[in-house]
């Protein structure tokens, strides 16, 4: 009775004087410590005395009798400094870490001191952590201190069991909580200032085990602080992770009492393997809890395999990103071997907004991934060090690729696998428009910390119906030409290039339209794969085992070149001659420009008998000739086809046409259609070499006897056409095909033509009415006609008055005229 009576005018005295302690008692259970002006900051001393009693008593201390401790900041010598605090980001979540510099350099008052604190050991440190941060690591003197305990109401940092002289240098204290903090703790009510944090260092003197519980607040330090390397480090990878959570869908909305509801399913897995990432071994962590990022729509209930489980949501924020809704399904304590070889469903209930569907609302926050409409989530282990992110995907259905490349079934996000694919480059000149991409693995023989380290084996672009039959697609190496799939009507259409890079690699693709200023929303299909949304293009990444899908649009594109600028020509003539001198040129070209299209040939032809010339190899030795064609004219003939020769001919879009000759004396022609109405200067690459005059292309030829290279200034010839005709089924490869001549006629002619043959017929009609003697008196018919004899013979071509039919047979026609010696017949003048 006594002392309930001392304790109670204690706490009286206390209150009126405004100080910082107050009493509380809890039998042999323990003590309650609680600052003024702060919120509750409640901790477990069992190993102090039962209840706290102030140092304004002195007389109760003195004696040493353990049933009080002394608080006074004043009367102690320990103290925490504030130096820094960084955030990280591991596996999608923000992580904090604060750090602190515990030491025994404090002043200390020993006319005050009545316990002997001065000299009193450190064993626990308790601070008031802001309780609505989880902490996550907590390491002294660069040891993880594994025996902390967050409660409710405060971080309590165990046996540090320290003397004063071993603190005297400073002791490095971090704490990690998992978020964007700005603070660790609440202002204390000792000094209400942001960033400070109020702690209370419990410890012994040789007398008494339980003397001293200074209670203070932190300082801060002005000086420079640089936060180690080695500090807070959580593995987040899922490759390192023995758990993942899988989305197998939504269910038909459903009524209940006038609202409607959906249910989000979802299962607790184990993934397929599991391998230390370097920063800790997780492949047998526990599951402590997972996090979801969710949109506002009212969470009415979750299960875990059927039985219902607490769960919290609250707004969340990361640093340089909008706040987010997070939903906390918590005390999950699961192993591995918990979730089974299925995995624990998990049911997420919510409840729709009137007059909503599930279609228009959506549990999963869309800035998670705008491209495929998956879940982000987190999971944590109970130790705090592993904690992998990842994103569950919904089931979708894609379209199967073309027969005989790779089918993979399972869809995984893009950060989850060594592939990715990048709208690289948009180059555009007046003729054509080529957009190429750049595809890319990250998968080395050691060292990939993706969950799926795998190869590309195909990719798929999909297509708008009209570019599927006019697009032209090139590879960095020519050993890939042909190797393309182009799908045209049918639904959706689409190119495929049956390989892609390995290992550690990169390549690149292009695709050309045969027309200037071109967009994506010319090439690529509108809503060609499910969740394409407002993107332009879409496409598919493909290994043997995931695939992943990629959109973009315009604004992805990494680079913006105003005209093709494909790499240098590399393999032209280090010394050549001149083509002169050649026994074996290329010296004249000839082209047809058309609306759609244009068509090009190239004459090869040895020198005539007897001149004046080099052989460029021996006799029955083979030749090679080389054209330098821009790279977008090569594209069209490696995907159409339309050239000839169709053997011994090499195409590369960073080298131009090589072909091979059996000997120098051998007469051929290369010839070529491609789309678009272009010119010399769109088919042949311009400034190869400072001397190349403009519109020309660059021809060599290279053998034995070395190399012999020239200019070539192609003239226009309006009958130089392709004949489809001629044109050889193609499956894969270089189609063969044929350039002919066309006899043109043109149409004032041809009228012309007819009305002379028509007045010729017309004059043979009248003769035949003529009297016998008339005709015997007039020597019109004996006369030669016209173009069989005399000075006037072949006065009247036959290009000029006759029709394309025309044989050794044709009539030649008499014109009478004084140039004839003739008089008009009698009767007639």
């Amino acid at each position: 009775m006594r002392i309930r009576g001392l304790v109670a005018l204690c706490g009286l005295w206390l209150a009126a004087a405004g100080v910082r302690a107050q009493l509380g008692f809890e039998g042999a259970s323990g003590l309650s410590f609680v600052p003024r002006f702060t919120r509750l900051l409640k901790q477990d001393l069992s190993s102090v005395a039962s209840y706290l009693l102030p140092t304004q008593q002195p007389e109760l201390c003195a004696n040493n009798n353990g049933n009080c401790c002394q608080h006074d900041s004043y009367a102690s010598p320990y103290g925490l400094t504030y130096l820094n605090h960084t955030q990280q980001n591991f596996g999608g979540r923000t992580y904090t870490t604060f750090f602190y510099q515990f030491h025994s350099n404090s002043f200390c008052d020993s006319g005050l001191d009545y316990a002997k604190c001065c000299t009193a050991s450190a064993d626990n440190i308790w601070v008031d952590v802001d309780p609505t941060l989880r902490v996550k690591y907590v390491s002294f003197n660069g040891q993880r201190l594994a025996n902390t305990e967050q409660g409710e109401f405060g971080l309590k940092l165990g046996a540090v069991n320290l003397q004063v002289s071993q603190a005297k240098n400073g002791i490095p204290v971090t704490i990690t909580v998992e978020g964007a903090a700005d603070a660790l703790c609440p202002p204390p009510g000792l000094a209400p200032l942001p960033g400070l944090c109020e702690l209370v260092v419990q410890g012994a003197t040789p007398a008494n085990p339980n003397a001293c519980c200074p209670s203070t607040i932190t300082l801060t330090s002005l000086a420079p602080f640089e936060p180690p390397a080695d500090s807070f480090q959580c593995s987040a990878s899922l490759a390192s992770s023995p758990y993942k959570l899988v989305f197998d869908g939504v269910s038909a909305p459903q009524t209940v009492a006038g609202q409607q509801y959906v249910s989000y399913n979802f299962r607790l897995t184990t993934t397929s393997s599991c391998a230390s990432d370097g920063v800790t071994n997780c492949c047998s962590a526990q599951l402590a809890y997972l996090d979801l990022k969710v949109t506002d729509l009212p969470i009415t209930a979750v299960q875990l395999n059927s039985r219902s489980i607490g769960f919290s949501s609250s707004a969340w924020n990361e640093p340089n990103s909008a706040s987010y809704r997070s939903l906390v399904v918590d005390n999950l304590n699961l192993v591995a071997d918990d979730l089974g070889a299925a995995g624990l469903p998990l049911t997420i209930t919510v409840r729709l907004p009137a007059g909503g569907s599930g279609a228009a609302s959506d549990l999963c926050d869309a800035s998670s991934d705008p491209n495929q409409g998956a879940c982000n989530y987190y999971l944590h282990s109970e130790d705090g060090f592993c904690c992998p992110a990842g994103l569950a995907l919904p089931a979708i259905s894609v379209p199967p690729p073309p027969a005989g490349t790779c089918a993979p079934t399972t869809n995984v996000p893009v950060a989850e696998t060594s592939m990715s694919l990048q709208y690289y480059e948009k180059s555009a000149s007046a003729a054509s428009t080529t957009f190429s991409f750049l595809l890319a693995n990250h998968n080395p023989q050691s060292g990939c910390t993706k969950q799926n380290c795998v190869d590309v084996c195909s990719w798929t672009l999909y297509l708008d119906p009209a570019a599927s039959s006019q697009l032209s697609v090139g590879h960095e190496n020519a050993a890939n030409n042909g190797r393309q799939i182009i799908s045209s009507g049918t639904a959706p259409s689409s190119v495929t290039f049956t390989y892609g890079p390995t290992g550690e690699s990169t390549m690149n693709f292009y695709v050309t339209l045969p027309a200037g200023g071109k967009k994506l929303s010319d090439l690529c299909a509108r809503n060609a794969l499910p969740a394409q949304g407002s993107k332009a293009c879409a496409a598919v990444v493909r290994s043997k085992s995931v695939y992943i899908m990629v959109f973009f649009d315009e604004s992805d594109v990494i680079i913006v070149a105003p005209a093709p600028s494909p790499p240098p020509t590399q393999q032209l003539c280090a010394a050549p001659k001149r083509m002169s001198d050649s026994c074996l040129a290329v010296s004249s070209g000839r082209y047809n420009t058309l609306l759609g299209s244009a068509v090009f040939d190239f004459a090869v032809t040895p020198a005539a008998a007897g001149a004046a010339c080099i052989p460029p190899s021996p006799p029955s030795k083979p030749t090679s000739v080389h054209l330098v064609l821009s790279s977008s004219a090569v594209d069209q003939l490696t995907t159409h086809g339309r050239v000839r020769p169709s053997t011994n001919l090499g195409l590369d879009r960073n080298d131009g046409a090589r072909w091979s000759l059996a000997s120098y004396a051998a007469v051929t022609n290369l010839a070529f259609q491609v789309q678009g109405p272009l010119g010399v200067s769109d088919v042949c690459r311009q400034g190869v070499t400072p001397d190349q005059p403009a519109n020309t292309c660059l021809v060599e030829v290279e053998g034995d006897n070395g190399c012999f290279r020239g200019f070539v200034a192609a003239s226009a010839d309006g009958r130089l056409t392709w004949d489809m005709g001629a044109e050889q089924p193609r499956g894969k490869g270089i189609a063969a095909a044929v350039v002919v001549p066309a006899v043109v006629i043109p149409a004032v002619v041809l009228l012309a033509a007819l009305a002379i043959l028509a007045a010729w017929y017309r004059r043979r009609r009248s003769q035949r009415y003529e009297s016998a003697d008339s005709i015997a008196g007039s020597n019109d018919l004996s006369r030669p006609l016209a173009g069989q004899g005399g000075s006037n013979a072949g006065s009247l071509a036959r290009d000029d008055l006759s029709v394309p039919s025309a044989s050794p047979s044709d009539v030649h026609i008499r014109v009478p005229g004084a140039s004839q010696g003739g008089s008009a017949p009698a009767g007639r003048r």
